[in-house]
């Protein structure tokens, strides 16, 4: 089997706990290949944010080395990791230094945390994409960075849809099966579609609304596929980010989530496109873009 998560926290943890904290495993993972988006998180309300995010693309950069685990940024058809950035709100101060994360590798990012600021409204609010925002929406573009909209507010969503030319919302989980401010309601996933963007199903049980981990990602890919989103479906695990079930709560325990999805009669190739192939293909155009 092979598996792409769209989302791990892990230079957070790295930073602010010690070095062995995470329970990402980038050597012993059970997959034939492996693609690991490494997402650099801010905190709302950052002292310094840029400092921040420079001090953690440095962490992610040399435990990733020290792994031997490669940062892809052209071949993504072999392991390694993609570096993303979680709340780029730094951005509205001096919107040049998106050319800087750029250069450091990173290909997606999102424009808030979960609050409110100069860019954008996160998932605590209702507002909208400001006009600084969608400046830097614009630069992406240009850029063919992908936009991440799972922390976005419902109204930012579907606006950052309509701007990004490549849309994703990495971790997040279903607003008609579980109606949390965090999950995307179908307007945003149709958008999403339109778009040709990924889902990356979380597996934080409070997005699921279970512990029943296992079935709950299994029926949030059955929902998405009675909309049309075969191609569309992949995970985002939060590892490192959220507190997980016991079940499924690290590396290890994804292979135990494909078995699952095996026995459940789904297609072989639609397991291999939601664990795998749709993220490849997504990322392959950015990367190959570079």
């Amino acid at each position: 089997m092979n598996f792409f998560d769209l989302h791990a926290d892990t230079p957070f943890v790295l930073d602010v706990n010690n070095p062995n904290s995470s329970v990402v495993d980038l050597v012993n993972y059970p997959f034939e290949k492996y693609n690991q988006v490494m997402a650099i998180f801010l905190k709302d309300n950052e002292q310094n944010p840029f400092e921040v995010y420079n001090r953690r693309v440095d962490i992610i950069k040399k435990y990733l080395k020290k792994q031997k685990f490669p940062i892809l940024n052209k071949d993504i058809s072999s392991s390694g990791a993609l570096l993303s950035v979680e709340n780029a709100g730094f951005l509205a101060d001096d919107i040049n230094q998106i050319y800087k994360l750029h250069r450091d590798g990173v290909r997606m990012l999102s424009l808030t945390w979960n609050g409110e600021n100069d860019l954008a409204s996160g998932a605590d609010g209702v507002g909208g994409i400001t006009s600084k925002g969608k400046d830097v929406i614009k630069i992406m573009n240009e850029l063919d960075m992908a936009l991440d909209i799972s922390h976005l507010s419902h109204k930012a969503a579907l606006e950052a849809t309509e701007l990004a030319d490549k849309v994703v919302a990495t971790h997040s989980g279903i607003y008609s099966l579980n109606p949390h401010k965090r999950n995307l309601k179908d307007e945003v996933i149709l958008s999403l579609k339109e778009k040709q963007g990924i889902i990356g199903l979380c597996f934080y049980p409070l997005f699921l609304g279970t512990n029943d981990v296992f079935g709950a990602l299994i029926e949030c890919s059955e929902y998405l596929i009675s909309l049309g989103m075969e191609k569309n479906i992949s995970f985002g695990s939060d590892f490192d980010g959220a507190q997980m079930s016991p079940l499924l709560s690290q590396t290890a325990h994804i292979e135990g989530l494909f078995v699952e999805f095996c026995s459940r009669g789904l297609k072989k190739s639609l397991i291999n496109g939601i664990f795998y192939e749709n993220a490849i293909a997504f990322f392959s155009k950015i990367c190959e873009n570079k």
